[in-house]
């Protein structure tokens, strides 16, 4: 197992080109190296199964975009369904020098109307789905937007369909300038655009790099189910150009697509979000054992659940199967990496996220930012290289060297690893960490796929639980383990998961729980009833 703690600045690659011209460069050293996904591109018309046949998909992605009058310096809004041809566009609108704002498509549609207006007249490059999404707010597009350009091929007259060709000239932007703008998750509040270089993307993924390079070969498979729009996504293609590494990309995130995809490739490490890896726990008691060449199970957004990591470890016939967490945000990049072992996990707890390194920096802070000691809980400021650029439309950044706060509370143990307490809005004063105490109750409650607590406006907590499909809901069980908890009378709504207000990155929007729930759950009690998509 690699040293995450010893891993160093000072040793650290850089990127050998800007992200937006990376694919060819990657193209011409690698072209056989593996880049598949689960289901065809919509928007490029011939297959994409390696790294040439990428690099000509962002040819032609630059070509369209170069004849429907994009240029270098315009910035470009796009919405398209969750898949990885988003990142050829990407690459696409880097190699010529636009700045695209990657915008998830499951984002409520209020909120992306907000996003254009924020990014003062772009263009909008949409896909099918994109265009289904937003055609009934075509008269605020023309007001918000210099232009609506389609992927595909429409009958709608008020966009312009993409297909003609024109060449392009490369002008990729220069490693340290704004490359690509993606979006905060929005759990707490209205999402934030934050912005990344090449240089900032390397950043948060170089100890991957690290890793990769000493760890992986050409015979391992990394396969992936993100959002193909976040930052995490777009650092991981820089990584995955700049290493080699063959990749899977996973669109349906079915578990009977995810299982035919794990017998039929066979992939060495799996990374998804915590929420949905809780939707394929049953995929390991599955007696065909798709799981059972995985090495590596690998969540950068949050921190899984006990219960799922030992399933999944314990569903896997790899001698060396290990978990390997991230902590961090968009904003930040990771700043915690942390290894779990089969063998470790027996006593896993989530809280401790790890061990800062290669450039990553923590300290906790009081109220008034005094620096705290050990194990004096706090709140949580980093410094590290995968720090964003800036925020869209926000204030200047402050010097690199300053602290960032990362908006949680923590503190750091004895041994220098990083123990999360909670995020610092959701905060309650006297009922010590939430997220510990969700912990315990997903861990006591089997039947149970997912477990909320959501603090109301009044500092009062309530919880939304999610059965397992086909498992009744138990409200007199479930109040009895809260109380043993340490949080009697705790009240609860029963929905079902796909009901749950999420992110792009399958996290529990709980300021839409608290907006939709909070008045409800408190006058009346506990009760058995689901909550469909139209509660």
């Amino acid at each position: 197992m690699p040293d995450i703690s010893a891993l160093k600045l000072d040793v650290m690659p850089q990127p050998t080109a800007p992200l937006g011209i990376l694919p060819a460069v990657a193209a011409e050293k690698y072209p056989d190296t593996p880049f598949l996904s689960d289901t065809p591109w919509r928007t490029y018309d011939r297959p994409v199964r390696d790294f040439a046949d990428f690099a000509r998909a962002v040819d032609d992605y630059a070509d369209r975009f170069w004849a429907g009058g994009i240029r270098r310096g315009d910035v470009v809004a796009v919405v398209q369904r969750n898949h990885i041809e988003v990142e050829g566009v990407m690459c696409a609108l880097g190699k010529i020098g636009a700045l695209p704002a990657l915008l998830s498509s499951a984002m409520e549609t209020g909120e992306l109307l907000e996003c254009f207006a924020r990014l003062d007249d772009p263009y909008l490059v949409v896909d099918s789905t994109g265009l289904a999404r937003l055609a009934e707010h075509r008269h605020a597009l023309r007001r918000l937007t210099r232009n609506v350009l389609c992927l595909e091929e429409t009958d709608e007259n008020w966009v312009v369909p993409l297909q003609e060709r024109l060449a392009h000239t490369a002008g990729p932007r220069d490693a340290d300038e704004w490359f690509v703008i993606t979006h905060s998750s929005g759990t707490t509040g209205a999402p934030k655009m934050a912005a990344h270089s090449t240089r900032s993307l390397f950043g948060m993924v170089a100890p991957m790099i690290m890793i990769f390079r000493d760890q992986y070969s050409q015979q391992d498979l990394n396969a992936k189910h993100l959002s193909f729009v976040h930052a995490r996504t777009c650092a991981g293609t820089l990584a995955s150009l700049e290493t080699a590494m063959p990749a899977l990309a996973i669109a349906d995130p079915d578990p009977a697509n995810v299982k035919r995809l794990m017998l039929e490739h066979r992939p060495t490490s799996l990374e998804t979000h915590p929420n949905v890896y809780i939707q394929w726990e049953s995929l390991a008691a599955d007696p065909d054992r798709p799981f059972q060449h995985v090495e590596r199970f690998i969540s950068t957004f949050d921190a899984m659940h006990p219960r799922t990591v030992r399933t999944l470890l314990n569903a896997s016939e790899h001698p060396r199967a290990h978990y390997f967490q991230a902590y961090g945000q968009t904003e930040s990049g990771p700043i915690c990496l942390r290894i779990v072992t089969r063998e470790e996990s027996a006593d896993y707890s989530p809280r401790n996220v790890g061990h800062s390194g290669g450039g990553m920096e923590i300290r906790i802070v009081d109220e008034h930012g005094v620096p705290q000691p050990p194990n004096t809980p706090g709140l949580i400021e980093t410094r590290s290289p995968g720090r964003m650029r800036g925020y869209v439309g926000g204030d200047p950044m402050p010097p690199e060297d300053a602290w960032w706060p990362m908006g949680d509370i923590g503190r750091l143990l004895d041994d220098g690893s990083l123990e999360l307490l909670d995020r610092s809005v959701e905060h309650v004063d006297g009922v010590g960490s939430l997220l510990e105490k969700e912990d315990h109750l997903l861990e006591a409650l089997p039947e149970l796929v997912e477990l909320v607590l959501v603090k109301d406006d009044d500092g009062t907590v309530f919880a939304v639980a999610c059965p397992r499909p086909g498992t009744a809901p138990d409200p007199e069980r479930f109040r009895a383990v809260a109380a043993e908890a340490g949080l009697p009378g705790l009240q609860v709504r029963f929905w079902e998961w796909e009901a749950m207000p999420v992110t792009g990155t399958s996290k529990v929007r709980r300021s839409v729980l608290r907006r939709k729930l909070a008045g409800r759950v408190h006058r009346t009690a506990a009760t058995p009833a689901l909550a469909s998509k139209e509660a």
